[in-house]
């Protein structure tokens, strides 16, 4: 796996449950179909934020994760206590998984695949573990494509280093729209790859826009240090792109557009 630019600290573990409760409805549990009693497994699971949601949505899934950090997943096991759930969680590589072939009817990555080097090694695993006809569910971002109105030539920079630092990480900010020839490549059929679009602007009727605002800048704000620091880049027009968004909902014809991509496939019968 690459570096993880987002770190594993407290405050981050804690922003991941948060993020997770934000993203609930709009997309964690969109469009998912699962039978009653199926076996679960989240690659790259984190602190187990997906999974918890999983879990009190659908109280008869039989959930496990697996993630490379140990302190994550230590955080995941008392996560997913308090909210009264059992998982097996364990501490292990995407690309070695520690289970035997045909263990699980549902595989799904979130904010995954975006941070590895080779995304084909962790899809060619999940392939082995899904029982036939199981079903893995993908859901990446593209950082690009995260626009705002009125444009702005700060933001602009802010996010082009943002991408430039996940690459050198050994990521890809762009992995959305990968995901459909990495599915086929792996084996799956019924592939699909949908681009599912938010939009939010100012209104006095919702805090949409706020609110997201207010998500980006949770996960972006810790990096400008990194992006700085590693890549030299300007940090008073990082901190100006920064300022911007987050004065994004006090403008009069503020808005911000985003596209999320869901992929999933089946492995044949």
């Amino acid at each position: 796996m690459s570096d993880y630019i987002h770190g594993y600290d407290l405050e981050e573990q804690a922003r991941l449950v948060a993020q997770a409760n934000y993203w609930r409805e709009r997309l964690i549990l969109r469009e998912v179909d699962f039978a009653e009693g199926d076996a679960v497994l989240e690659l790259g699971c984190g602190v187990g934020a997906v999974l918890g949601i999983l879990g009190q949505a659908y109280p008869s899934l039989r959930l496990a994760g697996i993630d490379l950090q140990s302190t994550q997943i230590d955080y995941a096991r008392k996560h997913l206590e308090t909210l009264e759930l059992t998982a097996d969680l364990r501490v292990g590589d995407a690309s070695q998984l520690p289970w035997a072939e045909s263990q699980f009817d549902q595989v799904c990555t979130t904010w995954f695949l975006e941070h590895l080097p080779q995304p084909e090694l962790a899809l060619k695993e999940a392939y082995r573990v899904l029982q036939p006809g199981g079903r893995l569910s993908l859901t990446e971002p593209d950082y690009m494509k995260i626009r705002p109105w009125p444009v702005n030539s700060d933001y602009d920079y802010l996010i082009s280093s943002l991408c430039d630092l996940l690459i050198q990480s050994g990521g890809s900010p762009a992995m959305g729209p990968r995901l459909g020839p990495l599915l086929e490549s792996a084996g799956f059929s019924e592939v699909r790859n949908q681009a599912w679009g938010y939009h939010y602007f100012q209104t006095t009727a919702n805090q949409e826009l706020k609110k997201f605002v207010e998500y980006v800048d949770g996960w972006l704000a810790p990096t400008v240090p990194q992006i700085a620091q590693k890549l030299g880049r300007d940090p008073q027009q990082l901190a100006a792109g920064l300022d911007f968004l987050r004065q994004l909902p006090h403008q009069p014809d503020g808005a911000i557009t985003a596209t999320i991509f869901r992929a999933t496939g089946q492995k044949p019968l």
